[in-house]
């Protein structure tokens, strides 16, 4: 019998440096940072403007940190998170911490965990805004007015995701607001670099949020009891477990078609075909009936295909950049 806990009640048992890493949710700002790269590394194939592109990575970090916290806050006050771990039993956070590691796992909601109070935590959200709105200002200056509208959409999609009256998540648009958030993360981080419409990026932006997207929907299926007692009407409970499944094996399916479309503009990205290897184990997990864990396990896979596609794009687009010296 493993000797891993469960996720700790008492703040006391955790050092000030992990209750910081789950209050702020670092390592899962990642795949935001990350989406913003793959724009602004296609942008600037076409433009050399690297002060406006680093202000943008930076200023979706910043957006990113206040978009976790914000969406712990809302599900702090449903009781969606409590509701959560309420549910699962010890034998299941063991498997949990065991399959996706310390820097995956997650303890646990912040404020359920009394690691922060709500007071704290809206002093931090509003200092994180007026943190982005800081670096905004610049990134406009350098943009063009563009920039403001672009980005009350990317925040918009990202806050109203558990945020009220919408709480997108609740009513089984989340899946469908994950992906347009991260596309237009990609997207828009691209167009302000350089403003001028592309089929191309697009279908990257797709990909990215095509990724993100299976990534969120494979973390309700481990959390799919939890979201029924809260009331909430995400996708994979208005399809069952099952459904779910179904659903995730047939975006695999459509992902890879807009991988293999962006090869119609540059070889490179035939890179990107090394994500069969997570995907092809992403389906395989969910479709083991017989695993008792078989929620779990797929959950690194996901983030290995939603980071590993950032990445990938990254790479490909660099190649061709040095390519084009040759």
């Amino acid at each position: 019998m493993s000797d891993v806990k469960g996720p700790p009640t008492n703040p006391s048992e955790l050092p000030f440096l992990r209750k910081a890493k789950t209050v702020l949710r670092i390592s899962y700002t990642i795949p935001f940072v990350l989406a913003s790269v793959t724009g602004v590394a296609f942008g600037l194939t076409m433009s050399s403007d690297l002060l406006l592109g680093a202000l943008i990575v930076s200023d979706v970090f910043i957006l990113a940190l206040f978009a976790n916290l914000s969406n712990d806050y809302f599900d702090h006050k449903s009781g969606a998170d409590k509701n959560r771990f309420m549910t699962d039993d010890p034998e299941l956070w063991q498997a949990a911490r065991k399959i996706m590691g310390e820097k995956v796992y997650w303890e646990g909601n912040a404020f359920d965990l009394g690691f922060i109070t709500e007071r704290s935590g809206k002093m931090i959200m509003a200092g994180l805004v007026a943190a982005a709105v800081g670096i905004g200002i610049p990134i406009i200056l350098l943009g063009g007015w563009i920039v403001i509208p672009l980005g009350l959409v990317a925040l918009a999609l990202s806050f109203f995701y558990t945020a009220p009256p919408l709480n997108l998540g609740a009513r089984g648009l989340g899946e469908i607001d994950v992906l347009a958030s991260f596309a237009c993360m990609s997207y828009f981080s691209y167009f302000v670099v350089h403003q001028v419409l592309s089929l191309e990026m697009l279908m990257i932006a797709l990909a990215v949020g095509l990724a993100v997207m299976m990534m969120r929907i494979v973390d309700e299926t481990n959390g799919y009891e939890a979201h029924v007692a809260a009331g909430e009407k995400d996708l994979c409970v208005r399809l069952g477990l099952e459904g779910a499944v179904r659903l995730v094996t047939y975006l695999v399916i459509v992902y890879f078609v807009v991988v293999g479309s962006l090869l119609l503009f540059d070889l490179t990205y035939v890179i990107l075909f090394l994500n069969l290897v997570p995907a092809a184990r992403l389906v395989r997990y969910l479709g083991n009936k017989s695993d008792a864990f078989r929620f779990i396990r797929p959950v690194f896979q996901t983030l290995a295909l939603a980071i590993g596609t950032e990445i990938l794009v990254i790479i490909a687009l660099t190649a061709r950049t040095a390519l084009t010296y040759l």
